[in-house]
């Protein structure tokens, strides 16, 4: 099974994320909205033995109730080579202790530390074959000035497959943030 973490931006955000999604003006693969999600840290293959382990670890760390502030439409990994279409996230200060918080209880299970500097964001859509112009064209034609910002006090531990359709997340635990 194929595992991650992550947190769920509340229902009135997903609503407001969704609006963003403009398949007339942009051909691209967009995000279920009930997919939505920002990701703490993606843990990869893991046998079910280690999927338990994984959740103990995360159930026993001392994780923050969680601001998130989002900053504007970005694109991964960068301008230059656009694949995806997301609404970046300020790195505040509870969000970054999450993460190493979820990184240290993950690590010390046995999962490898990350390679990349942690970039919180939410995935509006895939992008294929779309010229760099095209998607910089729609940046410039689209603000997301008026998203407030949210606060999660759950954290998801997600088994991802992976489908014709694009990746499907099943939440296997929900885990408390706070206490």
């Amino acid at each position: 099974m194929r595992l991650f973490t992550a947190i769920d931006p509340p229902d009135d955000v997903r609503d407001h994320l969704s609006t963003l999604q403009m398949p007339a003006t942009l051909d691209a693969r967009w995000t279920d909205p009930t997919q939505f999600h920002v990701t703490i840290r993606f843990i990869g293959d893991a046998s079910p033995d280690q999927a338990v382990r994984y959740e103990e670890a995360l159930f026993d760390a001392d994780m923050p109730i969680v601001n998130c502030r989002p900053y504007g439409l970005d694109v991964l990994p960068s301008r230059r080579n656009p694949r995806v279409l997301a609404v970046g996230l300020e790195r505040s200060d509870t969000l970054m202790t999450l993460y190493r918080a979820v990184s240290t209880a993950l690590e010390s299970k046995g999962v490898s530390p990350e390679d990349r500097s942690y970039r919180p964001h939410v995935t509006l859509a895939r992008l294929t074959d779309i010229p760099a112009e095209t998607v910089h064209a729609f940046l410039d034609r689209h603000d997301i000035d008026s998203l407030d910002s949210f606060r999660v006090d759950t954290l998801s531990l997600y088994e991802s497959t992976l489908t014709q359709e694009g990746a499907v997340h099943e939440q296997r635990a929900a885990l408390p943030l706070g206490t």
